[in-house]
């Protein structure tokens, strides 16, 4: 996920920040967030009740908010927060906005008004099984197939089918190096839109120059 960020911010500023080295990003682990969510106080907008099946999106988003902050500080850059989970919700009519309104809440409760909810609909493999499966065509049936564990034939077992071994980290990564798996050339899938849009959105307040697009 962390390729895919930067393969869709390098085809606007020309140069990957991932090449650069890892003190022009940082990875936070789901550990690294829950436990600065645990010592977090209850916070709502006013007049607005969290709702329990969004409430682990909403406190996910504080918490990478609060963690921003404090990397940002000590580096002295404006970061850019992108909080990514798996929505798990294969409906279109479901939870999938709800989901990412409370981030995009949580992130604004901080005061954090340049964050990035990056939500595959229902999972990540979803995203990567249009590139190298349906090679970027008719993508957004992808998003209605169920991701429950008791579901027949999972989205991850698709992928560990096509591929003919397990999806690690090392065998994905290396074919988004070699331009197999290009986000860029996803057009028909609406949850990875919506996180490209939002992400261009927050660029532009920021200031980041379009310098070239592929």
């Amino acid at each position: 996920m962390t390729k895919f960020v930067d393969n869709w911010i390098e085809r606007r500023i020309n140069y990957s920040f991932v090449e650069l080295g890892q003190e022009h990003y940082t990875i936070i682990s789901e550990a690294q967030i829950v436990v600065v969510a645990k010592d977090m106080k209850p916070r709502s907008r006013k007049g607005k009740k969290q709702l329990i099946e969004t409430r682990f999106f909403y406190n996910n988003a504080r918490a990478l908010a609060k963690i921003a902050k404090l990397e940002g500080s000590r580096r002295g850059v404006q970061v850019i927060p992108i909080l990514f989970r798996d929505a798990d919700d294969p409906s279109p009519n479901g939870e999938w906005a709800n989901k990412r309104k409370s981030m995009l809440d949580g992130f604004e409760i901080e005061e954090v008004v340049n964050g990035v909810p990056m939500i595959p609909k229902p999972t990540s493999e979803a995203w990567i099984l249009c590139a190298l499966r349906e090679n970027y065509q008719n993508c957004e049936k992808l998003e209605n197939e169920k991701s429950s564990p008791d579901s027949k034939n999972l989205l991850k077992d698709q992928l560990e089918q096509h591929l003919g071994e397990q999806g690690t980290r090392s065998i994905l990564n290396d074919k988004i190096d070699c331009g197999e798996l290009d986000i860029n050339k996803i057009v028909d899938m609406p949850s990875l839109n919506v996180f490209k849009e939002r992400l261009d959105e927050v660029l532009d307040n920021l200031g980041v120059q379009r310098v070239q697009y592929r």
